[in-house]
């Protein structure tokens, strides 16, 4: 297995060399975009929130999971 890349433009390239089921020998070449991820920037306040003490329905629920309720009550627009 050759991995070339990432060049300035975030292409790699991986070439293998594999048999097939005929016994022929096959090179397969995957071309990849890789992207850096920004660096997400929370308030101060947001992060003491997370370190609360979980209440109500969120209490059985792991520590790493996001909860987010949806409402299913119906709601009327303003006018």
């Amino acid at each position: 297995m050759e991995v070339i890349g990432p060049d300035e433009n975030g292409i790699k390239k991986v070439i293998e060399n594999k048999f097939n089921d005929e016994g022929n020998k096959v090179k397969i070449t995957t071309t990849t975009r890789v992207r850096k991820l920004a660096k997400a920037r929370l308030n101060k306040r947001a992060l003491e929130r997370r370190n609360w003490e979980k209440f109500g329905d969120t209490v059985r629920e792991d520590v790493g999971s996001r909860l987010t309720m949806v409402s299913t009550d119906d709601l009327e627009p303003l006018v």
